[in-house]
């Protein structure tokens, strides 16, 4: 699953990236001049792409829906739709249009050994995105304070947002042969996954072949 990716496109290339699709792109006055984010890991704020009336909002968000269950982690990959834990507890989430959004990315990571990275990107794309959702949640996350080194647990009203996996395909199986993100290349199918409802959860499949590259892998 994709633990790591990066955001390192200018402001006026996501405003082209969801003008093709269709949409004006608005952005939070928090977000200001969006610098980029070269490496950004779970329970971190990123940015997604939201539907506002009839146009599209760039707003700041924690990756990591709240965890199933006491002590486990934040979840940020969403695999099994037909689990009671997204058909019951978070149906309204996954469904409704409201809460249906696209995480923009330039490159998403996955682990090889030696905790080194292989680096995956969309060719010709300056901008990709994942398929996401986002609900707004109430409690304790960590977050910056002031006079101290390290976060701390913080509680606040916080909007999540996590994304969907798949099953890879030939690019990604042979560094991750269990999953990688869902992602849509097409405006269609990324006005589809706004649009909300049952029909659109077929868009959880893998990216084809030709439309993803392995382009870097750390040293």
């Amino acid at each position: 699953m994709c633990n790591l990716y990066r955001i390192n496109a200018s402001l006026d290339a996501m405003r082209s990236a969801v003008g093709q699709i269709g949409f004006d792109l608005g952005v939070e006055a928090a977000i200001g001049n969006f610098p980029g984010i070269n490496a950004l890991y779970p329970d971190q704020d990123g940015v997604v792409i939201h539907a506002v009336g009839g146009g599209a909002r760039l707003s700041s968000m924690r990756w990591g829906f709240p965890p199933a269950g006491q002590g486990k982690s934040p979840i940020t990959n969403i695999r099994n739709l037909a689990s009671p834990w997204w058909r019951r507890v978070n149906r309204d989430y996954l469904l409704e249009p409201e809460f249906r959004c696209l995480v923009p990315f330039t490159r998403f990571a996955e682990p090889i050994a030696g905790r080194r990275n292989a680096w995956f990107a969309v060719p010709r794309q300056e901008v990709a995105f994942f398929a996401g959702v986002w609900r707004p949640w109430q409690g304790e996350r960590l977050a910056p304070v002031p006079g101290k080194a390290r976060r701390q647990r913080t509680p606040d009203d916080w909007r999540l947002y996590a994304f969907l996996t798949c099953e890879p395909n030939a690019v990604v199986s042979p560094i991750h042969p269990k999953a990688m993100p869902v992602i849509l290349a097409e405006p269609d199918d990324c006005r589809a996954w706004l649009a909300g409802g049952e029909a659109s959860l077929a868009l959880q499949r893998p990216l084809a072949n030709e439309n993803l590259d392995l382009v870097e892998r750390d040293a």
